[in-house]
């Protein structure tokens, strides 16, 4: 058995509400013989069941075929309660109209409420032919009855569609949050630890040859060790923000320590605010392909203003590009999205002779 759509009775709550009410009349009303009690009785319980099955069943997604099958049973019942000529049915035609936006909508109700009045006017002339203020009254009522309910659930339906576009922009953004953290983690622990395993290997390359140079590796490492922790702490709480001539600084260091001769070309200085910290993650990351991946004996940074556009070159001698294999967050597509959040790009270039990696941002120094 299929589940009624969830809330849809909140959304109809004004069907299941007149219900009873509006069938006070028609149950007051009855009378007559056995028979004719029999089928008057019928004709309720078949309203009435016919109303709260197309409350509980009709809205979004409008997939439950109960709902216009429920409407129109709830149609031909009270039509037939029309053919009773009692005033005391004309509130099942009230009912009706109620009952329209619970199964129907768009055009196809703006049809329905006409219809459904010219309906009630006409069981309003069959009960009093020359009683023009009755049927114009009845008619009144049941179109504003229609018309209002029709209000009150594209209002329910509006409500309830902004929650779960609200909730979508929620998870939305609880995502874009992950994959900005993972991002940053990558680009803070991928440089440091890359490092820390360029000077664990020194240590172990110098230890019997040069005692005193292994010693002196061997604190860098608890040096940078220290420091990652701190930056770890920082980024969990949202307060690191590395700053281009300290990354600099520190690619210069860790690339000497690798046996790579580094160049460093223009200032540092030469990008402010969001751009100091953007190039910062190129600097980090590129000097981390450098070190990992590409077997590299020089390596130059280059830094130039041109046109309020900040350009950052890593070039070196290695082996070229990167391995991309393995799908993560972070590395070059993560950069990549960093810049082109701000307007910038980065530009890959691999080669024979070596890895080149260009980026540029908005925001030099004026």
């Amino acid at each position: 058995m299929t589940s009624c759509p969830p809330g849809a009775w909140r959304r109809n709550v004004s069907v299941l509400v007149w219900t009873p009410v509006l069938l006070l009349g028609p149950v007051l009303d009855v009378q007559g013989s056995t028979g004719s009690i029999v089928l008057q009785v019928t004709i309720i319980v078949v309203i009435a069941a016919s109303a709260v099955t197309a409350a509980l069943a009709g809205g979004p997604p409008w997939h439950d075929a109960r709902a216009p099958l429920a409407l129109s049973t709830l149609i031909a019942a009270t039509v037939a309660g029309s053919t009773l000529e009692s005033a005391q049915w004309l509130p099942t035609w009230v009912l009706l109209a109620n009952a329209l936006p619970s199964a129907i909508r768009g055009r196809w109700l703006l049809l329905a409420i006409p219809a459904t009045t010219a309906g009630s006017m006409g069981a309003a002339w069959m009960v009093a032919p020359h009683d023009g203020t009755r049927v114009l009254t009845q008619g009144f009522v049941v179109v504003l009855a229609g018309l209002a309910n029709a209000a009150f659930t594209a209002l329910i339906d509006t409500v309830s569609e902004l929650r779960r576009t609200r909730q979508e922009l929620a998870r939305v953004a609880v995502a874009e949050e992950r994959d900005r953290f993972s991002r940053d983690l990558h680009d803070l622990l991928g440089h440091t630890l890359s490092v820390m395993v360029v000077k664990a290997q020194a240590v172990r390359r110098l230890v019997a040859a040069d005692p005193a140079a292994a010693v002196a590796h061997a604190v860098d490492i608890e040096q940078i060790g220290r420091r990652a922790l701190v930056d770890v702490r920082q980024a969990v709480d949202a307060m690191r923000s590395p700053t281009l001539a300290e990354e600099v600084a520190g690619a210069c260091h860790a690339l000497d320590a690798a046996g790579i001769a580094t160049r460093v070309d223009g200032s540092p200085v030469v990008a402010s605010g969001t751009a100091d910290e953007l190039l910062a993650w190129v600097v980090r990351e590129g000097a981390t392909n450098v070190l990992r991946h590409s077997g590299a004996s020089t390596c130059r940074i280059s830094l130039s203003d041109v046109d309020g556009r900040v350009a950052l070159t890593i070039a070196d001698d290695g082996m070229g590009a990167p391995p991309t294999s393995a799908p993560r967050v972070g590395g070059l597509a993560g950069l990549r999205e960093r810049l082109a959040a701000v307007g910038g790009d980065l530009v890959v270039e691999p080669g024979d002779d070596g890895f080149r990696l260009v980026a540029t941002v908005p925001g030099g120094r004026a």
